[in-house]
């Protein structure tokens, strides 16, 4: 047997390393601002001491280097935004792909287990926060954190002194801002999980919208949306209360050590150890120093509280994918499916499948049937490789399920369910995705061989008419036909029929028989089905009862 494939899953940061130097342009740049804003403020600096010593200042001296230092500030801007601007695009698109390519492998469990609402806020409302953190709190720090360390470095080289007075107030009260920023990511955990809760509620509501009416279940509809939104609102106060005095914390870091570094500044010029040009470029430095530090504390609680959507996202990749080989074998031999005292259960607790052994000849009907709950529909789900035996092996023309490539594999099934999906879109694309590139033309043979062509000319748009979501727009037998057309045209080998003909009428039955019959010709045939005149042609018939297969009967050949 080959050695399954298996591939080390993705880390959402990996963009940060394939475009860092985009961040690093990005600091550049921010470093070139900050630097000409010293180096302006030094100027000043220097044009004020002379006019209060009474010399003279040259204008033309004085305007040219600030004419060029604003040039360079204008490049060194265009650069840090546009580098900015490409570095989050890069970074959400890289990690979008990241979830697409991800999720299309991941095994069907998670997708049972998550929840659709759930997933869907993951992918829409965690991409949203994530889009936030890269495109203005990572890079506001960074500008934040380079200011601090320039102009620091600058009235370091002026006075030591006037340094450590600067500095010294900024610890205590930042460490204060961190507690709180730890608070803060509490309660955006609890947000996160109580959005979900509400994004599943409303999809619940929304998809079962016409059992919601038939049952009048408004009132329990509504009282459990408000549960949530009035839990939403006790968390969001929590929240409020913390980013509040997170904000004062903020005005503190500003305006506390401004005030005393004011202060020192008067007394050292009164020592006459700093002069009146040095006092007013270090009033212009220190405003970028306070503007710069106030905004550090709500930076790291934006940055917590939005690196969660990292944490979040990072579960979907975390999750195991589908493990196939890479063979793609050639559709030979005499038994094309075989299941060898298979064992499988959704939960370690409940056993769903039990020593379950079958055989599938080529060109021959096998049905299953039995009770609702006796595993035939898992049965179908294993032979699709949705999900995988717990014990026992499946034989797919000879070779074991885990030595195909899984997308060579589905090449050779075709699957017609009762739960038709068609996606939002015209009648000619839902039906082309039964085999990606195929014409018009063939589109319109399958759905000929459908026997629902008639009914498409007769509408408005004809095969460009648009079928709504989930196809609304058409009744049940009419999605049934188009998805026996899109088997029709992927003309697999093996044909799977999961109860195709139970949502729909009896007239609509006897329409969909015939063209079921017509698909079955020269192929392989499962069907699961609760009405025996669905499995008339049956060559073999599995009955199935809590797990087991009861019942094998043979109804042709004397097999």
């Amino acid at each position: 047997m080959q050695t399954c494939l298996k591939t080390k899953n993705p880390n959402l940061m990996e963009p940060i390393r394939k475009y860092w130097y985009l961040c690093f342009f990005y600091i550049l740049c921010s470093y070139a601002l900050t630097r000409i804003l010293v180096l302006g403020s030094s100027k000043i600096a220097d044009a004020t001491d002379s006019l209060f010593s009474g010399e003279g200042i040259i204008l033309q001296e004085f305007i040219i280097p600030f004419i060029i230092l604003m040039l360079l500030g204008g490049v060194a801007a265009f650069g840090k935004s546009y580098s900015k601007n490409t570095f989050s695009i890069c970074m959400q698109t890289d990690m979008r792909n990241m979830l697409v390519n991800k999720l299309v492998k991941i095994r069907m469990r998670y997708f049972d287990d998550e929840g659709t609402g759930v997933l869907m806020n993951k992918l829409l409302s965690d991409m949203y926060q994530i889009e936030a953190l890269f495109a203005e709190c990572i890079p506001e720090f960074l500008v934040a954190v380079i200011t601090i360390i320039t102009v620091c470095a600058y009235i370091g080289m002026q006075s030591v002194r006037l340094l450590l007075v600067t500095l010294i107030c900024y610890p205590l009260l930042l460490w204060i801002a961190a507690k709180l920023t730890r608070m803060v990511g509490k309660v955006a955990v609890v947000r996160r999980q109580l959005y979900d809760d509400l994004e599943k509620s409303a999809y619940d509501i929304i998809q079962g919208i016409i059992v919601g009416k038939t049952f009048n279940l408004y009132e329990l509809q509504k009282k459990r949306i408000f549960d949530i939104s009035d839990e939403i609102v006790r968390n969001e106060s929590r929240r409020t209360k913390v980013q509040a005095i997170n904000f004062v914390m903020g005005d503190l870091v500003r305006w506390i050590p401004k005030l005393i570094c004011y202060l020192f500044c008067l007394f050292e010029v009164g020592q006459g150890r700093m002069s009146i040009g040095a006092i007013f470029a270090y009033v212009m430095l220190l405003d970028q120093i306070a503007r710069a530090m106030g905004s550090i504390p709500g930076q790291i609680m934006s940055i917590r509280e939005y690196g969660i959507s990292i944490g979040r996202l990072q579960e979907i990749l975390d999750q195991e994918e589908e493990v196939f080989g890479n063979g793609d074998f050639a559709p030979d031999g005499e038994i094309v499916m075989e299941l060898e005292q298979v064992n499988f259960g959704y939960s370690e607790e409940k056993q769903v499948l039990s020593d379950i052994s079958l055989s599938v000849r080529r060109g021959s009907h096998v049905a299953f049937i039995g009770n609702s709950g006796g595993g035939k529909s898992t049965v179908m789900k294993i032979l699709c490789g949705f999900y995988y035996p717990k014990q026992g092996n499946y034989r797919i023309y000879g070779h074991d399920f885990r030595e195909w490539d899984i997308d060579a594999l589905r090449k050779y099934i075709g699957l017609v369910s009762q739960n038709v999906f068609l996606f939002p879109g015209t009648i000619v694309q839902n039906v082309a995705f039964g085999k990606p590139g195929a014409s018009r033309e063939e589109v319109m043979e399958a759905c000929k061989k459908a026997n629902i062509h008639d009914f498409i000319m007769q509408l408005p748009q004809g095969y460009d008419t648009e079928v709504g979501e989930r196809g609304a727009r058409l009744s049940g037998g009419q999605k049934q036909r188009l998805s026996i057309a899109r088997a029709f045209l992927k003309d697999a080998p093996i044909l799977l029929l999961d109860e195709p003909t139970s949502a729909v009428d009896v007239e609509t039955e006897q329409e969909i028989q015939v063209v079921l019959r017509e698909i079955s010709r020269n192929r392989t045939v499962i069907t699961i089905a609760h009405r025996l005149n669905t499995i008339a042609d049956a060559d073999e018939t599995y009955v199935f009862e809590n797990g087991e297969i009861v019942r094998r009967e043979a109804r042709k050949n004397g097999v």
